[in-house]
């Protein structure tokens, strides 16, 4: 069954079309992610990832998940490593034409060093239209043969089956629609009604950045307004707007939503369809459960680092600093069986089991379901 836009969070003004997302900014459950995102965001800022030294490596595992994962949605099929081999290679070797999923992935890295470079907090005018398009050029420059700018030719969504899902607007109502969407935006971060009438803050009208940048996420595909790159350009922009948070900006190229919209994929387009329809409560939900995903997995990797070092340091040598070692390259919740220690090192069971039980006591090992098996816990 095909849905038709239909005005849905949009209402008439005065003769003015205006942006209203069908949204409770009060809803219980909103706020209280809204509230974790808080505390993961102060926490990132606690451990101090500005002068970290695993900062460069976070950086550089980020925008690489950001562009793999990004495209991947978008049925780009490089693997991870290729994905990660090419962020080193891409600036020395050009690519050609014939290059697609090479280019689009090109592009995501270009896109997003693009708008880590602004600073939308400090002048908002980095979140215009211009800046919207650029990132959509940016994003399909090479890839598509339409001009640049709003599309003027008819658009629709697909399902798995090849059936349209959904019908966007026609390609004539697209600049009303979004000179809407860019007040909201405007009045929804800075609390004045427009850039006219800035002697008197509504506190009522500010929203929560977090919440400005899932709404973003959704209305670019609901308005569907190029004519190609839209799901990405949604996910790109959006990451713009949420970087209105402060703290929020200080960590902005520290982690990726997008690898946790594809780990969710179904979910990622049942809330989004029904956002379209009018309930915007499922794929906000949705957004922000993937925003504090996203954070705990880097406060993850900050707490390991800072774990593994102090670990380190209380072992000093021996058997156990080198068991520790080889236990420190494993994921968290990975198995693995004593038998590990017995090839590896050259000492008596006793000694083994002597120090199994010494890296049990510093909890970063517990053991397992079976006879012999244990499981890392080192940040658990």
């Amino acid at each position: 069954m095909t849905y038709l836009f239909n005005y849905e969070h949009f209402d008439t003004v005065e003769n003015r079309l205006v942006f209203h997302p069908n949204l409770n900014l009060f809803d219980y459950e909103i706020n209280q992610l809204i509230l974790e995102a808080e505390r993961n965001i102060g926490a990132l800022a606690r451990l101090g990832l500005k002068s970290h030294p695993l900062k460069p490596t976070i950086l550089r595992n980020s925008l690489v998940r950001t562009a793999h994962f990004t495209t991947k949605i978008e049925q780009n099929k490089l693997e991870f490593k290729e994905v990660e081999k090419l962020y080193q290679d891409y600036k020395r070797n050009p690519l050609t034409i014939k290059q697609k999923a090479q280019i689009e992935v090109k592009n995501v890295f270009e896109t997003y060093g693009f708008i880590y470079s602004l600073d939308p907090n400090k002048d908002f005018s980095d979140m215009d239209e211009p800046v919207l398009k650029k990132i959509q050029y940016t994003l399909m420059n090479g890839l598509t043969s339409y001009p640049e700018g709003y599309r003027n030719i008819p658009v629709a969504l697909q399902d798995g089956d090849g059936h349209v899902s959904y019908q966007p607007p026609a390609f004539n109502e697209v600049p009303s629609l979004m000179r809407a969407y860019f007040s909201w935006l405007y009045t929804s971060v800075t609390g004045y009604m427009n850039p006219y009438e800035t002697t008197i803050v509504n506190p009522e009208k500010k929203v929560h950045p977090l919440i400005i940048s899932g709404i973003t996420h959704h209305f670019i595909g609901y308005i569907h307004p190029f004519p190609d790159g839209n799901g990405r350009t949604a996910r790109a922009f959006s990451t713009l707007v949420g970087l209105i948070h402060n703290d929020l900006a200080t960590i902005k190229d520290a982690f990726s939503v997008e690898e946790f919209f594809d780990k969710r994929i179904e979910d990622y387009y049942d809330t989004l369809m029904a956002a379209t329809k009018g309930n915007l409560k499922p794929f906000i939900v949705f957004y922000l459960e993937c925003v504090n995903a996203s954070l705990t997995k880097v406060l993850k990797e900050l707490q390991r680092y800072d774990r593994i070092k102090h670990i380190r340091e209380l072992l000093g040598r021996g058997h156990s600093k080198t068991m520790f070692e080889l236990i420190s390259r494993m994921n968290d919740g990975e198995i693995f069986h004593r038998q590990l220690f017995d090839d590896t090192l050259d000492a008596s069971s006793s000694s083994i089991a002597k120090n199994i039980a010494k890296l049990k006591d510093l909890g970063v090992i517990k053991s397992g379901d079976n006879r012999g098996e244990y499981i890392v816990c080192i940040v658990d």
